[in-house]
């Protein structure tokens, strides 16, 4: 009866401990949302996609220098597969992705914003060509999302957008060094813990 009650315990303690990790979004979470598009863009040492690392992005303070409607609905695509584990759907988005990355045209942009979009631009094909060859390796796929997101993330900043986006953080994700995505909705649907955690997480800022 003993050991019952303390197996009773422990499973309580882990689960409160992952959902304190977790670090589901609250009502004061909400509270101190701002729109801070001003904010400096950290970026964190990953070993995937390391063409983003310690990557440093001009902010866009004009107009909107492109259309990112078709790369943010692949990529938005791509995370809902991952939410459900469906790792041949995130493929098949991803291969949309590819496409529509490499459609993107701009105009306006400095020399130095345009040689930023080029690196961008190809971190982001090579981070999605994974993806899309991994059909059958959602934890691989999981991986190279860390830095798509980063890509997605510096895209918007320096080409801009009219969408409202939300970025979020997860702290368990990428061996529990965490890691953003981009949603276009304000409920938390994480795709790099998919259907054993789907809420974990909370939105650290909102873009427009």
């Amino acid at each position: 009866m003993k050991k019952f009650r303390l197996k009773l315990v422990v499973a309580f303690l882990g689960g409160s401990l992952l959902l304190a990790s977790c670090g589901n979004k609250s009502e004061s979470d909400k509270d101190v949302l701002q729109h801070d598009e001003g904010m400096a863009h950290d970026h964190e040492n990953h070993s995937h996609g390391g063409v983003n690392e310690d990557r440093e992005v001009s902010k866009n303070v004009g107009d909107v220098k492109g259309d990112l409607s078709f790369i943010l609905d692949d990529y938005f695509s791509l995370n809902k597969s991952l939410v459900k584990d469906d790792a041949s759907g995130a493929a098949k988005a991803s291969e949309g992705l590819i496409s529509s990355l490499k459609d993107l045209k701009t105009s306006g942009l400095s020399e130095n914003q345009q040689k930023e979009k080029d690196e961008i631009m190809e971190s982001a094909v090579e981070n999605a060509e994974h993806i899309f060859e991994n059909a059958e390796n959602i934890k691989h796929q999981r991986e190279h999302l860390v830095s798509l997101s980063i890509d997605i993330k510096d895209l918007i900043a320096i080409v801009g957008t009219t969408q409202k986006l939300y970025e979020d953080f997860c702290p368990m994700a990428d061996d529990n060094n965490g890691a953003i995505w981009i949603s276009n909705k304000e409920a938390i649907r994480n795709p790099y813990m998919g259907s054993k955690m789907p809420e974990c997480g909370k939105i650290s800022r909102i873009i427009n």
